[in-house]
């Protein structure tokens, strides 16, 4: 890198000595006269290397961060004579004692990471948020006037350093007194154990405390020990100081108790570096220089020739071809010769030949040497020993082996690959794709090539521990899910569908063509095709009474007036009712309609739709709803319909068609029973399609769109295409019923916007490996409901509910479960988690154990869960709001008893179970799935929810979810998650696994584990086949059999690509290992 340049070359430098996404002041110093070394430093002072350790290992694995806290202690105890206590020998134990938390290859990454600092932002975020919990407190400010062991200077001493720090970012905070520890409770802050001690004997103090409790963070380290619902003491220190060991050990014991929820934020505070002991403060006393970006320096040639300027005549310049000597050979070329055959192109050619007198080529090369040059230097990184250093060595230092590289024999069968090779991929052009995913190679850097490198050895070293072959992990690491392009329609066909017009029978459209192969015939664009066949249906989900429902209304009749080839229809439900189902769990509220009928306008208006559909046609009917909002208009009333609105316009629609004075048909329908019934139907309907929360909507087809007039359009436009495909390939023909083919092939029969995210917001997913893997989890004894006769086939989707046993959401969402697989599910299964409070009462938690009874013991039965629906049903009505006594809960037992015996169960074995039954153990339990929710899961106290093979749907109030939520749910996941992986895991060849273990249950566990990882993943769903390219003679091959991490590159060494690739390829070959298959490209300086 220190060697000199010719004239005109670009001298390009990659060090992997810089970091941080804004770093500044450059610095060079050169030991060497021809020596250049460059240094970023980031725009914050030092962070300790223990803690960045610290939250290297929390990325791993939550309670690894823990772990390590307890070594590091054990460690300070035992070695509290050492005296290796150097910065090397710092840096080595702190690696040790990491290292020997993690795998081999996640060991490797971990050191490295160590090494580049990466950790450090972190520690800046906890900097702020320290000294914004030190600022709350107004006393807290007093106190730090108080010096720290001179940390904290004097005012003057105070302005000169912000002289000099002024450009630094997440400066230490400096902790008031002589403390380095505190303890932040929202209310209060402890400086003193004997403080916080006497805060912990006072549940009356921590009880006020609570409502205004410190916000926790994803990123915080909860103690695994710690109660959900507790109040919350977060410790802000730094590990190594012996005031955060005496907090730590007081706040571990409280919230093994349940006094505390236990929060660490790991901050050292400025001046207490010397109390961090030996090791503590290593890496905060110096600048933070950190690797992973690059510099380029790009050098000319400034050197002055003599010329001999006698010749030069007045007012001619020497670019005139006349009065300068074009015979001299300029890098290969006469120009001279080529004036003379091309005169006309004079000033072209001299621009080249003034370009290639200036130019940054050398000058002891000449054109015809650098003819094969890429190939060249190809053929040298191949044939290298080591070829990613020698690539690395000749794009960072090329100037200085070009001479060499150009008088190099070239092997024909190099070049004749590449070349080969450019026809599928042009020249230039660079590639690189991590486990088949392709890396956007402009935007990545050494970090980020890091962390995702992490992310893969994370979830195969996972995999392993899960008993998968490597074979298979690499796999499932490369497979490539399908696309996310898949289209769910709503299955809207139903009687409470009003068209306003059909296509194929009614008399307006007979002159129109009806060969649905004119959908093939080329046109103008924007041009619509009038063929005598319902291909769109744009059906509209609308209140009638509302302003959008009304509007949409007179769109689709002039529309329709006005011939478009669509055939329109709507839905129409009553926003009241909705509202009122919705507060009534999913079910239509009877008592309170029989008062509120004749309140409700949206309900009034269906009735009278109906009612004219019936006697005087669609037209008609349709007529009727644009005439209340004509008279609307007219009476310039802003907002929505009154009850005289709707009957002048029943009134003026039937009146010219009226055998009987409208106003006595008006009187006798406000009686009739069955018009009121299919109105609250029809709203009943649109409710469990899950449309009512879209106000109006648009389907076309059963897509869901909006419902403009321009939505309509684009709507058709867009599903054109899909419908001419299918006409090409003669699925569909002139006799074929599009919209029931269509609905069959991918219709669900409800729409919730909560699970179809479109791409607006990313659904949350956990992962659930570790949860499976560990024997103290509730996940691994958990007992499963399947669908009847089902229980002994693969369940590649499963679902988690998160039920509060005192909640009547959650008992509603039990319930529907339950239903669920009473329907019918080949492809999933249910398990159930049920959380309770320290006062739930004695007939809540025999509920719960009668449950977990029926899921271990008899879910194989038939009636199973029939019995579930009859005992929850029961529970819901009798006991939900019930105080816990005797009476109520013996009357509970002999409801099991008596369902049981009606079911098929036997009652004898729930009366064995029940009898020994211990409340308080499961008291335990149940504390136990509480803090499985909120720390796997992010889950508050008390919120039910749906998990679904590591996706996490949290209902909260207001929100339902049906059984037919949980088809969609399952039907989604399966299709754009789970099949692919499914597929690869009935593959597998197990080993050292006892065959008694290989039961559906396994299996399913194992593809509910790699599901919730991969949900995980951040990573391009974008690929390339690169196995199409040969690798014989141009390609650098690095195998390993035992890595699972497989790296595909297409390079052009001498790129700018090339250079940044080069060392970032070098680097994992040093850390991780990789396989390893790297193509060179070649861009020919003769093309």
């Amino acid at each position: 890198m220190g060697t000199p340049c010719r004239s005109g070359f670009c001298f390009l430098i990659l060090v992997l000595v810089c970091i941080c996404l804004c770093g500044h002041s450059v610095s060079a110093e050169n030991r060497r006269p021809k020596n250049v070394q460059v240094a970023l430093r980031a725009k914050w002072s030092g962070t300790p290397l223990i803690l960045e350790a610290g939250e290297l290992l929390s990325k791993e694995w939550k309670d690894h961060f823990w772990d390590f806290i307890e070594s590091w202690h054990q460690s300070m105890n035992e070695d509290s004579d050492s005296n290796s206590n150097t910065a090397k020998d710092c840096l080595r134990k702190i690696a040790n004692y990491g290292k020997s938390l993690l795998s081999e290859t996640l060991a490797s990454v971990f050191e490295f990471s160590l090494t580049l600092r990466s950790a450090s932002p972190r520690l800046v975020l906890y900097r702020q948020l320290a000294e914004e919990s030190l600022s709350s407190f107004p006393l807290a400010d007093d106190i730090s006037s108080n010096p720290v062991d001179g940390g904290i200077p004097e005012p003057n001493e105070t302005t000169n350093v912000k002289k000099s720090e002024l450009f630094l970012l997440g400066m230490n905070p400096r902790s008031p007194g002589k403390r380095c520890c505190w303890i932040d409770t929202g209310g209060s802050l402890f400086f003193d154990v004997a403080e916080l001690l006497l805060w912990l004997q006072s549940p009356n103090v921590a009880a006020e405390d609570t409502f205004q409790q410190p916000e926790i963070f994803e990123f915080d380290h909860v103690h695994p020990g710690s109660t959900a619902g507790s109040p919350i003491a977060i410790l802000y220190g730094a590990l190594g100081t012996e005031c955060f060991k005496e907090f730590h050990l007081t706040l571990v014991e409280a919230a093994k108790k349940g006094k505390v929820k236990y929060v660490v934020r790991p901050v050292l505070p400025s001046g207490c570096e010397s109390k961090s002991g030996p090791c503590g403060a290593i890496g905060a006393e110096e600048p933070l220089n950190l690797g992973g970006y690059g510099v380029e320096l790009a050098l000319k040639n400034m050197e002055y020739k003599a010329m001999d300027d006698t010749t030069i005549k007045k007012g001619v310049t020497l670019e005139d071809p006349h009065t300068e000597d074009l015979s001299q050979e300029v890098r290969g070329f006469i120009f001279s010769k080529i004036l003379e055959r091309k005169p006309e192109l004079t000033s072209e050619i001299m621009a080249f030949r003034d370009y290639l007198l200036s130019s940054t080529v050398s000058d002891t090369l000449d054109v015809w040497e650098l003819k094969d040059l890429g190939h060249q230097t190809a053929q040298r990184i191949v044939h290298a020993s080591d070829p990613l250093q020698s690539m690395q060595e000749i794009n960072q230092n090329f100037p200085s082996v070009v001479s060499s590289l150009s008088r190099m024999k070239l092997n024909d069968s190099i070049k004749d690959e590449i070349i080969a090779n450019q026809r599928m991929i042009p020249a230039g052009k660079s590639l690189m794709a991590l486990n088949g995913a392709l890396i956007n190679i402009e935007d990545i850097d050494l970090y980020l090539l890091v962390d995702m490198v992490h992310q893969e050895l994370s979830l195969a070293d996972q995999y392993s521990k899960l008993k998968i072959p490597l074979s298979t992990v690499k796999k499932l690491l490369s497979v490539v899910p399908p696309s996310e392009s898949f289209t769910f329609r709503v299955d809207f066909r139903s009687p409470h569908v009003y068209y306003i017009n059909n296509l194929e029978e009614d008399s307006m459209y007979k002159s129109w063509r009806s060969n649905i192969n004119e959908l093939l015939m080329p046109v103008f664009p924007g041009q619509l095709r009038y063929i005598r066949k319902n291909i769109f249906h744009a059906v509209y989900v609308l209140d009638p009474a509302s302003l959008c429902g009304m509007e949409t209304i007179d769109m689709i009749i002039s529309l329709f007036e006005n011939n478009l080839p669509l055939r329109f229809g709507v839905i129409m439900y009553s926003a009241k009712l909705i509202e009122k189902i919705e507060a009534n769990d999913g079910e239509l509220p009877l008592a309170q309609l029989e008062d509120d009928s004749g309140e409700d306008i949206s309900s009034l208006i269906i009735r009278l739709f109906i009612y004219i559909k019936e006697h005087h046609g669609t037209l008609m009917a349709f007529q009727f709803l644009s005439n209340v909002n004509k008279l609307r208009l007219d009476s310039s009333a802003e907002d929505i319909p009154e009850r005289y609105h709707v009957e002048g316009a029943f009134v003026e629609t039937i009146l010219p068609n009226a055998k009987s004075p409208p106003q006595e048909t008006l009187l006798k329908l406000e009686k009739e029973q069955a018009l009121n019934e299919l109105s609250q139907e029809s709203s009943m309907f649109v409710f469990k399609l899950g449309l009512a929360k879209l106000q109006c909507c648009l389907l076309m087809n059963g897509l869901v769109h909006e419902s403009s007039e321009e939505a309509l359009m684009n709507a058709m436009n867009d599903e054109l295409p899909r419908i001419q495909e299918q006409v090409y390939f003669g699925h569909i023909n002139s006799h074929t019923d599009i919209l029931d083919k269509f609905l069959l092939e991918s219709g669900i029969q409800r729409y919730n916007p909560k699970i179809i995210a479109d791409g607006k917001v990313k659904p949350k997913f956990v992962s659930l490996c570790a949860s499976i893997l560990g024997k103290e989890s509730v996940l691994y004894d958990i007992s499963y409901l399947h669908s009847p006769e089902t229980m002994d086939d693969l369940k590649p989707v499963t679902h988690l509910l998160a039920i509060g046993i005192t909640s009547k959401k959650g008992m509603k969402l039990l319930r529907e479960g339950i239903h669920y697989l009473i329907d019918g599910s080949k492809s999933a299964r249910i398990g159930v988690l049920f959380t309770a409070n320290e006062d739930t009462n004695l007939p809540s938690l025999y509920f719960v154990k009668v449950f977990e009874i029926t899921a271990s013991s008899y879910s194989h039965k038939k009636g199973v869960l029939r019995f579930l629906d009859q005992f929850c049903s029961f529970y819901e009505r009798e006991y939900m709001l019930a105080s816990g006594v005797t009476a109520s809960t013996q009357g509970l037992i002999d409801k099991v008893f008596e369902l049981a015996d009606a079911n098929g169960l036997p009652s004898k074995g729930y009366e064995s179970v029940l009898s020994g039954f211990s409340t308080d153990k499961l008291k335990i339990h149940l504390n136990k799935v509480t803090q499985f929710l909120s720390r796997q899961l992010g889950l508050e106290y008390g919120v039910n929810a749906v998990i679904t093979n590591g996706r996490v749907i949290q209902l909260l109030d207001g929100n339902t979810f049906l059984s037919h939520d949980l088809h969609l749910l399952e039907s989604l996941e399966l299709k754009q998650r789970i099949k692919h992986l499914v597929d690869i895991i009935e593959d597998v060849k197990w080993e050292d696994i006892d065959p008694d273990m290989l039961t559906s249950k396994f299996i399913s566990d194992i593809v509910m584990a790699i599901s919730s990882s991969m949900g995980l993943r951040d990573r391009s769903s974008e690929s390339a086949r690169f196995e199409i390219l040969s690798a014989e003679y141009s390609a650098v091959v690095l195998q390993n059999d035992h890595s699972s991490i497989h790296i595909d590159a297409v390079i052009d060494p001498l790129s700018p690509s090339g250079q940044k690739l080069s060392s970032l390829l070098r680097i994992l070959s040093k850390y991780v290992q990789p396989s390893m298959r790297t193509c060179t490209q070649s861009n020919e300086f003769s093309g």
